[in-house]
């Protein structure tokens, strides 16, 4: 009896608690960092503030957005419409697979307000690419004859009465910065934020569209369509102070309004606490968190660096796999009737 009573212990042990995150607990195990993108939504992607690959993505909307600044500023005339749209390809090839290469704080403004991305996220990213377009100047006013700190009107790269076409008032610079950061941002949404996006050519496609509004806008207003790309050269040369806020308030009015037609025709983004708190079932205090830090509540957390994003994905592929195994079980039993 004793012995009897002995080997069936282990058989009343309790078992162990089931994660609902298997794939998850088993990757952490094997110490995969979850680092992962979807390439088929790159301007959409963000990892935990906690992860290596945001400090990461951080520095690279720096050093992007300091290079494109470059670049576009030192460009010829002539030519400075096709330099900026191949400068803006270029660099969102490189900084795509780690930060999404958004290199443009209307972008990322307006994809916050979609919810596509974590107010968290969001002012780290705008703080960081402001920082690297006055970085960018300041090189660029070493790398220029002639330019210095403090020169005004005219430096390199300014947004300023210089560039302003004959004519023009403070009514068609507000229109055309509008009418080009509109277009550039809807391209943004339609190629690196809808499913299916356009994956590897999406950086291809967002730098056609600036290249396109340049060479269409540029005439009038030297074609910004980037708030960074006017603070920088305000900050270093003092350049464009009467002007400046009439460029960045037609391009954060863009953002505005590409976000208002896309979620009008796709919708909301899965940050968005209206759409959280009903995919994901939270409260509106959980929801909010959500949209201010991209990660699940804590009660929904197994390793800590998982985001929304992760979440959803992983909800999906046990929702098809829950349905193949019940149409398989459905199948089976069907046949067993019909055999009987």
């Amino acid at each position: 009896m004793a012995e009897h009573a002995s080997a069936a212990a282990p058989a009343l042990a309790p078992a162990p608690l089931h994660c609902p995150y298997p794939e998850r607990q088993q990757k952490a195990k094997q110490g995969d960092s979850l680092d992962t993108v979807d390439k088929e939504s790159l301007f959409a992607n963000y990892k935990s503030i906690l992860s290596r690959q945001f400090a990461v993505s951080l520095i690279v909307e720096f050093i992007g957005v300091m290079f494109f600044q470059i670049l576009g500023a030192t460009a010829i005339k002539e030519w400075a419409w096709i330099v900026n749209g191949f400068a803006l390809t270029v660099w969102i090839y490189t900084a795509a697979n780690i930060s999404g290469g958004h290199l443009n704080p209307a972008v990322t403004l307006s994809i916050f307000a979609c919810g596509f991305f974590p107010l968290t996220h969001t002012l780290l990213y705008v703080a960081l690419q402001v920082g690297g377009a006055i970085l960018g100047a300041y090189v660029t006013s070493t790398l220029v004859p002639g330019a210095s700190v403090g020169m005004g009107d005219g430096g390199p790269g300014c947004f300023d009465r210089t560039v302003v076409g004959d004519g023009i008032t403070d009514g068609n610079i507000f229109g055309w910065e509008l009418v080009m950061t509109f277009t550039l941002i809807s391209c943004v949404y339609a190629c690196g934020v809808a499913k299916p996006g356009h994956g590897s050519h999406t950086p291809l496609a967002v730098g056609l569209a600036l290249l396109c509004c340049a060479g269409a806008g540029g005439q009038y207003t030297g074609a910004s369509l980037n708030p960074a790309r006017v603070i920088g050269p305000l900050t270093i040369f003092a350049c464009g102070k009467d002007v400046c806020w009439i460029y960045i308030l037609g391009q954060v009015a863009a953002a505005a309004l590409s976000c208002s037609v896309f979620a009008f025709v796709s919708g909301l983004g899965p940050l968005n606490p209206y759409t959280s708190s009903r995919t994901l079932h939270l409260e509106w205090h959980e929801a909010m968190f959500v949209w201010m830090t991209g990660s699940p509540p804590k009660r929904l957390r197994h390793t800590g660096r998982e985001n929304v994003n992760d979440m959803l994905l992983e909800e999906k592929k046990r929702r098809i796999a829950a349905k193949s195994a019940s149409s398989g079980s459905g199948a089976r039993a069907s046949g067993a009737l019909g055999g009987a």
